[in-house]
């Protein structure tokens, strides 16, 4: 079985200018070349030049489409909906976000799909000790970057999200739940036991109590926002993983991923804060004090790794090589420490 992660363009793109058609009121439509620029494991992405007239006037549109796989991938209830409603609700409140237009009709594309906005601007790449930007810039001027992005995460935090009536609302036991359900969709019933000895020792040591729920951008990470070049938000990208819950799970995420590059590569970039600096930040910028941060650390690498063990197991049934060995990999030794 081949493993079929972008939607056919010559079919997408008259069918996305019917859309735009559709919601213009346009008379005439052009649609570009559509671009994917990622493989779209969890989400397929796509960027398009739109160009279309009313009224005598003639609008250029540069766009990004995204909607679930074609095939099941990384999530198995990928929610367009939801992702919008955040989004909007995160907009009301001021955060920056590409302007998005969710369509729920699965009529037009094959599946409910989400257009935004194509924001120009700097996007960090996946390890940010390496990208070549943040390498360019002087001590004080990343450090501004690492601050004004816990700054959003804090302002994320404090939106209100009771009109976003889809985005799930998941305490810890209905987070434990959740990823219980995730190891065995995303394995086929067979999941790898590191995970699920992680899973028990996430149940048998959860915090007695939990922060106030809040909306949760869920993947928190430098290369899901536009910055410009001082390092100002211009929009917030990828809220796949939106929830409402407790605070330290988007604090987590960041801090985990950051744990576990630094014990791949031995060092952060100079002016990025250890650990101990990120919870501070947050904590002046929310007003908020960050509790049981190991015990959500520990779910949040658990998650990651899941996600990653996922895709190992997509590639492995298409008959691909897998990014990292499924059974066997360093995630899979970081979480082992950690259950003691």
């Amino acid at each position: 079985m081949s493993l079929t992660t972008h939607r056919d363009p010559q079919l997408i793109a008259p069918a996305f200018g019917r859309w735009i058609g559709h919601q213009k009121g346009a008379e005439q439509v052009a649609v570009g070349e559509i671009v994917h620029p990622s493989v779209g494991y969890s989400s397929e992405t796509m960027l398009v030049d739109v160009t279309w007239s009313a009224d005598g006037r003639t609008h250029d549109e540069r766009l990004v489409i995204r909607m679930a796989p074609p095939m099941a991938g990384t999530f198995g209830d990928y929610d367009v909906l939801a992702q919008g409603q955040a989004q909007a609700a995160a907009a009301t409140a001021g955060i920056p976000v590409a302007n998005p237009t969710v369509e729920a009709d699965p009529g037009w594309l094959g599946a409910p799909f989400v257009v935004m906005d194509r924001i120009d601007g700097r996007i960090i790449g996946e390890l940010p000790l390496y990208d070549e930007w943040l390498r360019s810039l002087d001590e004080p001027a990343r450090a501004g970057v690492h601050r004004r992005f816990i700054e959003t995460v804090a302002d994320i935090h404090r939106v209100d999200a009771g009109g976003a009536h889809r985005v799930p609302r998941r305490d810890n036991d209905a987070e434990l739940a959740h990823w219980s359900h995730y190891l065995d969709w995303s394995s086929g019933g067979d999941p790898v036991g590191v995970l699920v000895d992680a899973l028990e020792w996430c149940r048998a040591h959860r915090p007695a109590t939990e922060s106030d729920a809040v909306l949760l951008w869920g993947d928190v990470r430098f290369e899901n926002m536009v910055v410009a070049d001082d390092g100002r938000p211009l929009a917030v990208l990828d809220w796949d993983m939106t929830s409402v819950g407790a605070p330290e799970h988007d604090v987590a995420w960041f801090t985990a991923l950051d744990l576990t590059s630094h014990a791949m590569f031995g060092r952060r970039l100079a002016g990025f804060p250890d650990r101990g600096g990120t919870i501070a930040s947050y904590e002046r910028a929310s007003g908020r004090t960050i509790r049981d941060l190991e015990w959500y650390e520990t779910l949040a690498l658990l998650r990651s790794t899941a996600i990653m063990t996922r895709i190992g197991y997509l590639r492995r049934d298409a008959g691909e090589p897998t990014l990292l060995p499924i059974d066997d990999n360093p995630l899979l030794d970081l979480l082992r420490d950690r259950l003691v």
